[in-house]
């Protein structure tokens, strides 16, 4: 019989590959239909009549696929926040769920909404599904840490650049404090839940190279939602979302349930960032992530808007 550590370490090998196989077929697929459209342009070439419209084809055919966005595999994505960055050595890995892990009121929601505004910052588009919170109160942050006023959202929302999905408004009876966000009527209607993000996604990619996504947060499902329909409600999205080239962030506040459902959640994400009170000190640790430079909890010194880590080890941890 295999001993229990033996059966864990198993599952976390089938794991690892289970994740990297989402990231291959991912890629597979984005591969096959640029391989599909090159088929169809060299079909319309050889249908042509004369030459200069298979000339006409050729050059329209490559013009568009050097249209479409690449992105560096092995690119890292950063935070919006330079020391975690440091600590996960330059950031992290696209084709990544994140989930931070902590008690209310700590620094996972700092890090959470710079994430946001890094990527505002790059002009890449940021997605955020809002199941608990107010859209009006996740705009006043954004805007607070830019330095602007919320209606300069409004900017970012009508580029594309500010992509919100509201489950929040709908499930209180309050109008969305955004036009522009595709609204969700119910907490448990998991399949539009998805089905939007898929869209949003396809339409971003269309245009950019990669996208963040920050889900705030996964503590509303908990309580709604059977384990079983939640954990395979996890693993479809976060699958998904590991096919696709962006960084995705999920808060999740820690003390609310059983200890059991965040280790749960854990296995189906691709590292986690948590946060701790001690003594009226705060710590935060990464974990999961293939290199960072140390595991080991490290201080954490809140700054207005930011924060900065205390010391901690160069040394690769591998």
């Amino acid at each position: 019989m295999m001993e229990v550590n033996e059966i864990n370490k198993k599952i976390e090998e089938v794991e690892r590959v289970l994740k990297d196989l989402d990231k291959v077929m991912g890629d597979a697929t984005r591969k096959k239909k640029e391989v599909e459209t090159y088929l169809q342009a060299l079909i319309q070439v050889k249908q042509a009549s004369t030459p200069e419209q298979k000339s006409k084809i050729a050059v329209e055919t490559i013009q568009e696929m050097e249209k479409k966005p690449h992105v560096d595999p092995n690119k890292k994505v950063g935070t919006g926040v330079p020391k975690i960055d440091e600590l996960l050595l330059g950031g992290v890995p696209l084709h990544s769920n994140v989930v931070l892990f902590g008690p209310p009121f700590t620094a996972k929601e700092i890090l959470a909404y710079n994430f946001v505004v890094k990527s505002l910052s790059e002009n890449i588009p940021v997605v955020i599904i809002a199941a608990d919170k107010d859209l009006g109160v996740i705009k006043k942050e954004i805007s607070r840490i830019m330095n602007i006023g919320v209606n300069a959202l409004d900017d970012f929302e009508q580029k594309g650049l500010l992509r919100f999905i509201d489950i929040y408004s709908k499930t209180v009876q309050l109008t969305s404090p955004s036009q522009y966000a595709v609204q969700i009527d119910s907490i448990t209607n998991l399949s539009s839940i998805i089905k939007a993000v898929d869209t949003v996604e396809e339409q971003i990619l269309e245009k950019y190279p990669y996208y963040r996504l920050l889900f705030v947060s996964l503590t509303a499902f908990v309580p709604q939602l059977d384990e079983k329909v939640f954990l395979r409600f996890g693993q479809q999205f976060t699958q998904k979302r590991r096919s696709a080239p962006n960084v995705s962030f999920y808060l999740l506040e820690e003390g609310l349930f059983d200890q059991e459902i965040y280790q749960t959640i854990s296995y189906i994400m691709d590292g986690s960032v948590e946060f701790k009170n001690t003594n009226s000190k705060q710590f935060v640790r990464a974990i999961g992530f293939s290199r960072t430079r140390t595991r080991e909890w490290v201080e954490v010194y809140q700054h207005n808007n930011n924060f900065d880590l205390g010391s901690f080890s160069l040394e690769r941890v591998r």
